[in-house]
């Protein structure tokens, strides 16, 4: 029976945590039943209904994740962009998944490029395999949706793990949420460094630093 995967990632810009690329794997003959699951875009989900979807998923199909570390993120940035690390990323899951068909959220503008940059990296025997990707698939493709639980599921799970480790709900460590940027700033003050899982190759890191650095300044 040929089998579909669907991908999507949760984490791409926050300042604070990993990225993460979640797939999803069933057999074609089961996207009615996946659909009737009522999987839609996990940022339309409530945290509850997610959290319970995920685990429905996880008995339902075959997921995949693929995360990225903040320092892995900071690292491959110095030589590609954040769209070619989330690529690899994708290259990642495919090739653990082996599916017939691939659907996934499109990160660029143009969709046949972007298909033709994956086949690139991936086996020669991808090459026949179906691609699909388009903007907005998370909502318009329930394996799409499935797979955006999968991460989405995976990410918030990893930030409460963050809260614990550091006793602080910063919120979501996106860099528009003031308690995120107020966490990074006192653990700068306290600690003379960011905490390991800031992405430092951002700019909120950077001004972050250049205002304690300015603020130490007119200590003295």
């Amino acid at each position: 029976m040929p089998t579909i995967l669907g991908i999507d990632e949760a984490g791409r810009g926050p300042v604070i945590g990993s990225m993460f690329i979640g797939g999803f794997k069933i057999d074609q003959s089961k996207l009615e039943e996946l659909e009737n699951l009522g999987v839609k875009d996990s940022k339309k989900l409530s945290d509850k209904k997610r959290e319970r979807l995920a685990d429905e998923l996880r008995e339902f199909g075959e997921p995949f994740l693929k995360e990225i570390t903040a320092d892995q993120i900071d690292e491959l940035r110095e030589v590609m962009t954040l769209n070619e690390i989330e690529i690899k990323g994708f290259i990642e899951v495919i090739k653990q998944s082996d599916a017939d068909k691939v659907v996934l959220d499109l990160p660029e503008p143009n969709a046949e490029r972007f298909v033709n940059k994956l086949k690139a990296e991936l086996p020669e025997k991808y090459g026949s395999r179906e691609f699909v990707a388009e903007h907005g698939a998370d909502d318009e493709y329930p394996i799409v949706s499935a797979a955006s639980i999968i991460a989405k599921s995976a990410r918030e799970t990893h930030i409460e793990e963050l809260h614990k480790k550091y006793g602080y709900d910063f919120k979501s460590g996106y860099p528009h949420d003031k308690p995120t940027r107020e966490f990074l700033k006192d653990f700068l003050e306290e600690n003379g460094e960011l905490p390991p899982e800031t992405r430092r190759s951002w700019s909120t890191a950077d001004k972050i630093i250049k205002e304690v650095d300015q603020s130490g300044l007119g200590d003295f």
